[in-house]
């Protein structure tokens, strides 16, 4: 809910920037004031919860919650882990077994005058709701006065989700500490929103668990009908303990390539071996064989896991090969009733998984010219926390989470043009794309990120030049490279992208040697290379001939790179400039094919 441009460049008796003709006063003002309440309403109700937080627990609460933690702990710990186990306790202490230390503190926050404009609100955050919830959908429903204003900028996001054991749907608020996934069972208390209408959002800690085990929704259904009681809360309030309890088989599933059972590993690599010889890729049936597989409680053989991956993959149409599914059984060593049986549970398990997916956009690789989501949320912390005096770690920690979760406001044309510039690059919609761009021009035309975005629209070859000469200059002017590593300063970002679009720009028009000479300077100021401009300077270096250099420069970031088969393309690539017909060319190339064997 960031405030629209016409708040920051319009007065009152100004023509709205939105066109409408009207004056702002007898237009957007009233709607940019109802944003401008909300968000300062929602920052106080984030005071208060973080006042709670800070003052408890107090002395006289200890004695109780080690108790509490005591019985709790040894039968969460080993599912859940000593931190998280810890959050946890706390959390069903405070919100659960002692709530009324809870509903009295919030009953003294909303009788305070400064409280006054949010006291409503925190009459309604008596017993905080326990809730079991599937993530029901992607975010997208936008809410507040966001919503009101149809506005695109920072919209706040909700989610959809129902409660496993009633059915109701409810609305939860997405935040950067609450990204959700489709089919996610999410455990936890929530509180009710600033307005009626407002989702609901998470009190404190959440247990997040990615792909719930059926036995764990089947174990959950029977304590609830072990329990006498029609109150829902008043169930999971009693039983609460036994409610993390019942997931923490799933919550331990989650195990990490590491952790697998060596039956599971050894069931990939055979099936990943088959695919290659028979020069079939099919990653949905990676994904889904290693996903099945690892939430079995009773692993199968892996011959079996094998042979049962490859027939489901024919019966679902997804492998056009004519292979024999009685003869790879044979071939994998398995019985036929076995794999038959076993085609069924993974048949069963996609399609209820499958509910909840959403196709993604297949992305290659996350590196390139345009910021990545995660930059625009870094910037609007930045934005809120940069001119505040934070003495230590421990109290800048603290400023983060508290503002994470706050729309910024911009102050200035600059700050706002710069807003739109984000929204512009993070627009998937060409025509969206150029709407925010157009409005941060307007703002700020000498804005970096507003002259790169006009070279990106720019057919002109020397216009478009002349553009990306004009960013890097004034992407110069408030890059720190004192500030070590420069990356990680949010106002260096555009010059780092200047200097990556300009050299990109050298290379695509055969200009090697300046294009190297700038990827290079990029890689000595941010040596950790989160653009990737390492690739294009290898081949710049390969293209002119440098072999050397280029040996070198792939040495560096191959090491302890493993299979990466980029770089093992590379080291063939070199080889072969040198020797085309010796030895050594055909044993990276053997490795390259090994690495990617798809290429």
């Amino acid at each position: 809910m960031n405030r629209s441009a016409s708040a920051v460049s319009a007065g009152r008796n100004d023509a709205c920037p939105c066109g409408s003709g009207l004056k702002y006063k007898k237009c957007c003002a009233t709607r940019d004031e109802q944003a401008r309440a909300e968000v300062s309403r929602q920052a106080a109700l984030q005071s208060v919860l973080r006042d709670f937080f800070t003052t408890h627990p107090r002395p006289s609460e200890q004695k109780a919650l080690s108790a509490w933690k005591n019985e709790w702990a040894p039968r969460l710990q080993a599912a859940y882990g000593a931190e998280k186990t810890d959050a946890v306790v706390g959390d069903t202490f405070f919100f659960g077994e002692a709530v009324d230390t809870w509903n009295a503190f919030v009953q003294d926050q909303s009788a305070k005058a400064d409280n006054a404009a949010i006291a409503d609100t925190l009459k309604g955050w008596n017993d905080p709701q326990f809730a079991v919830f599937r993530i029901m959908g992607k975010e997208s429903h936008v809410f507040g006065a966001a919503k009101a204003a149809g506005s695109d900028s920072d919209p706040g996001l909700s989610v959809r989700a129902s409660e496993v054991l009633s059915g109701d749907l409810f609305e939860l608020r997405v935040d950067d500490s609450f990204r959700p996934q489709p089919g996610m069972i999410v455990l936890g208390f929530w509180l009710p929103g600033i307005t009626p209408d407002a989702p609901k959002f998470a009190l404190n800690s959440l247990v997040l668990i990615e792909e719930p085990d059926d036995e764990a929704v089947l174990r959950l259904e029977r304590l609830r009908s072990e329990w006498n009681d029609l109150q829902l809360n008043s169930f999971y309030r009693s039983r609460i303990a036994d409610v993390y309890e019942a997931f923490g088989e799933s919550v331990a599933a989650d195990l990490s390539p590491e952790e697998l059972p060596e039956s599971i590993t050894e069931a990939i690599r055979r099936l990943d071996n088959f695919l290659i010889r028979h020069d079939v890729k099919h990653d949905r049936l990676m994904d889904i064989t290693f996903r099945f597989l690892k939430r079995k409680r009773q692993t199968p053989d892996a011959g079996t896991a094998a042979a049962a991956a490859i027939s489901f993959g024919l019966a679902e149409g997804w492998l056009t090969n004519d292979w024999d599914a009685e003869r790879l059984t044979e071939k994998f060593g398995a019985k036929p009733q076995d794999v038959k049986r076993l085609v069924q549970e993974m048949a069963d398990f996609e399609r209820k998984t499958a509910v909840y997916e959403e196709k993604e956009e297949i992305i290659g690789f996350r590196i390139g010219t345009d910021p990545m989501p995660d930059e625009f949320r870094q910037w609007r912390l930045y934005m809120h926390i940069k001119d505040l005096d934070i003495q230590g770690e421990a109290a800048l920690r603290r400023q983060m989470d508290y503002f994470s979760g706050i729309p910024y406001i911009p102050v200035s044309a600059q700050e706002e043009a710069q807003l739109r510039a984000y929204e512009a690059y993070m627009a998937r919609d060409l025509e969206f794309r150029t709407e925010k761009w157009t409005e941060a021009r307007r703002l700020h035309p000498d804005n970096a990120d507003v002259l790169l975005l006009a070279a990106e629209f720019e057919q002109d070859a020397s216009m478009r030049l002349n553009l990306l000469e004009r960013a890097e200059q004034s992407a110069l002017e408030s890059f720190e490279a004192d500030i070590q590593p420069p990356w990680l300063h949010m106002p260096n970002r555009p010059y780092l992208r200047a200097l990556m679009r300009r050299a990109l720009h050298d290379w695509e028009n055969g200009l090697r040697d300046e294009a190297f000479e700038r990827f290079y300077k990029l890689l000595r100021l941010n040596p950790a290379d989160h653009q990737g401009a390492r690739y294009p300077a290898l081949s710049a270096l390969i293209a002119r001939g440098d072999l050397k250099a280029a040996a070198g420069l792939l040495a560096h970031y191959a090491e302890g790179a493993g299979d990466n088969a980029i770089y093992r393309w590379f080291d063939w690539v070199i080889q072969y400039r040198e020797d085309r017909l010796g030895a050594e060319a055909e044993k990276l190339y053997r490795a390259a094919v090994e690495a990617n064997p798809y290429t």
